[in-house]
């Protein structure tokens, strides 16, 4: 079951990430879409497999905002190809090869980002259990938002 508070939070967090490094570098990274599945993962619940699809789920709601932006800032200014796009491009030949490239390097890194958060959160719980602290209540009873 999707849990939409979990893709909300990591979208919050890959905006106002790549939101500050913009501001400081005038660039566009991919990089806060990372911290934000594994952020979505990580609130999903201990699961790899929840985790990696909150991760791809944020992954691609932040795509929605990310791609037509894009779009404007290299229109509008000159702007170069977000990391590590631009360095992937010249090493390919065809608009396969390219179209091939960028959803791959915008969704799996993202998934697995995902299941590592997942992971994190499974080894939290358990160092909370080894130390003896309330244990929070599981999130199997949350209701969806759906």
């Amino acid at each position: 079951m999707t849990r939409w508070r979990a893709v909300a939070g990591g979208f919050a967090l890959a905006a106002c990430s790549e939101a500050l490094v913009f501001a400081a570098t005038g660039r566009v990274t991919l990089v806060g879409g990372l911290a934000g599945s594994a952020l979505a993962g990580y609130l999903a619940g201990d699961e790899p497999a929840e985790g990696a699809w909150h991760g791809l789920l944020t992954a691609m709601a932040w795509g929605i905002v990310l791609i037509p932006g894009l779009v404007v800032l290299s229109v509008v200014t000159d702007a170069p190809l977000p990391f590590p796009i631009e360095f992937l491009l010249p090493l390919l030949d065809t608009a396969g090869e390219a179209t091939t490239a960028i959803l791959l390097s915008a969704s799996l890194p993202n998934v697995a980002a995902g299941a590592l958060g997942s992971l994190a959160r499974r080894r939290d719980d358990r160092s909370d259990r080894s130390n003896g602290q309330p244990q929070p209540r599981p999130t199997d009873g949350e209701p969806d938002d759906a």
